[in-house]
């Protein structure tokens, strides 16, 4: 039976895209990224300081030319602009991906409203796109258009506020618990889960659509 009044929303990295150790995950792309134009990079703390880059930007002013200039200086990049997106491009669209909970999240759309919740730059919508086809979510939910970042407050009252639904009806599925706790303190219902746990995600929904 299909129920209108609730909602089950999934994060995307790390619930849909890999972020396994082992797996050619988002790591694994960012580090062949940088070491491409920069081969002498150290390293040791690579993905740490793009991750800093990277949120730092975001919280000043989402202008993702301005986010190259700053990983270009970072680690000292040998190229250009095109050169570097044509490659991110290229590189990233590699990244495995979890299918089996793409296909269970298009299975739930008969039984009641989904949604995709996800930090992400403007230029990893369309690899999101591919892999999840985005027209199938009834909610789309992008920092690059929110203009927000999770675990900022103001990202889940956007959500609340668009969805109109009671927060018991709603279920947000993210790997990173630090992005759940705003949810909880919300009254959503939350399920701190990988991609690679699909029983787990499976056992979560079943039990948020029988209450």
């Amino acid at each position: 039976m299909y129920k209108a009044d609730k909602i089950v929303i999934f994060d995307w990295g790390g619930v849909i895209e890999s972020h396994r150790d082992g797996e050619y995950c988002l790591n694994t792309a960012i580090t062949n990224l940088i070491k491409h134009f920069n081969n002498n990079v150290d390293e040791s703390n690579l993905i740490e300081k793009y991750f800093y880059v990277t949120a730092r930007k975001l919280r000043q002013d989402f202008k993702e030319y301005t986010w190259f200039d700053k990983i270009k200086n970072e680690f000292n990049l040998q190229c250009s602009e095109d050169e570097f997106y044509d490659f991110y491009i290229k590189e990233f669209d590699q990244i495995e991906y979890y299918k089996d909970v793409v296909d269970y999240a298009h299975s739930l759309k008969s039984k009641c409203k989904i949604g995709i919740l996800s930090n992400l730059g403007t230029i990893d919508k369309q690899r999101l796109d591919k892999q999840v086809d985005l027209k199938q979510f009834d909610y789309v939910w992008l920092s690059c258009e929110l203009k927000y970042r999770k675990p900022n407050t103001k990202v889940y009252e956007i959500v609340e506020d668009d969805c109109k639904l009671s927060p018991n009806n709603i279920l947000f599925i993210d790997d990173v618990k630090e992005n759940l706790e705003p949810a909880k303190e919300k009254g959503w219902n939350i399920c701190n889960a990988f991609g690679y746990e699909l029983g787990k995600i499976q056992r979560s929904v079943e039990e948020f659509l029988k209450k």
